[in-house]
């Protein structure tokens, strides 16, 4: 008898689960969940390189915590040092990428946890060519 009321609780946070989650990926947040889920899931953290994402080329944007500004979210091709490519999200908080130069990012995930711009000769010969082999596609 226990197990009906225990079963119409879960049912109701699984329903209340989904329709919260769905509120906010409308809400634009999605792309915050995500990284925050990147983050605290014990995914590894592996380096990983990339061109710059061109501007405007943005896939969501939201309000930085501040209201002042918007922070880009970009899906970008990624390759690491054994030539493995994924899409990575990255965040450009207060502003857009201005597509110059490379990234080295730090992934865990699908999330670029931290980056930099650096130049192509920095990137590894297997990233590169992988990436040059993946846009060919």
């Amino acid at each position: 008898m226990r197990r009906k009321p225990l079963a119409a609780v879960l049912v109701l946070l699984s329903a209340a689960l989904v329709l919260g989650g769905n509120a906010l990926l409308d809400a634009g947040w999605g792309s915050a969940l995500r990284s925050i889920a990147d983050r605290v899931l014990p995914n590894p953290e592996i380096a990983m390189w990339a061109p710059a994402p061109e501007p405007g080329s943005h896939v969501s944007s939201f309000a930085d915590a501040t209201g002042a500004g918007a922070n880009y979210v970009y899906l970008v091709d990624a390759a690491d040092d054994r030539g493995d490519v994924r899409e990575l999200q990255l965040i450009f908080f207060g502003r857009e990428s201005n597509g110059e130069g490379w990234l080295e990012i730090e992934a865990r995930g699908g999330s670029g946890v931290r980056y930099r711009v650096c130049d192509a000769a920095e990137a590894t010969v297997a990233a590169r060519r992988a990436l040059d082999r993946w846009a060919r596609r």
